[in-house]
């Protein structure tokens, strides 16, 4: 008779490859285009990733099953290093309009003070006869 041994469980092997992002990264990318309304498309160009992760962060995200898992924690040098460039990023926009509004507003003060001076002639008795020429 044969006696049957128990073998001991194999230890599961995680499937795929590890992945290339941090899970505070993915929470972030996701967080943007959920809370602030970013498409797949503009997320994956600013984030420098696929539009299938963006997809796929945002349906984990949505379900609840992507964390950040460094609550706690400080973010990493890279992602410090992301969020100030977009900040930067954000500034330089900012001033760039600022610049055209202000240039904008020179050239209305310019435009105005140049029709006060052609409108602002006076009559006086001197040049009354240059402006009572009848009408061709």
């Amino acid at each position: 008779m044969e006696v049957f041994r128990k073998r001991a469980p194999k230890e599961k092997q995680p499937t795929g490859r590890a992945p290339q992002w941090t899970s505070e990264y993915m929470f972030m990318v996701a967080g943007k285009v959920v809370e602030e309304g970013m498409t797949y498309r503009e997320a994956a160009k600013t984030f420098n990733v696929s539009t299938g992760s963006v997809g796929s962060w945002v349906r984990k995200y949505k379900k609840g099953t992507l964390n950040a898992t460094t609550k706690g924690v400080e973010p990493s040098d890279e992602l410090k290093i992301f969020r100030l460039e977009e900040q930067v990023k954000d500034l330089k926009g900012e001033i760039g309009d600022l610049y055209l509004q202000n240039q904008l507003l020179k050239k209305a003060l310019y435009h105005s003070q140049q029709k006060k001076k052609d409108n602002s002639s006076v009559i006086t008795s001197a040049n009354l006869a240059q402006f009572q020429k009848g009408a061709k």
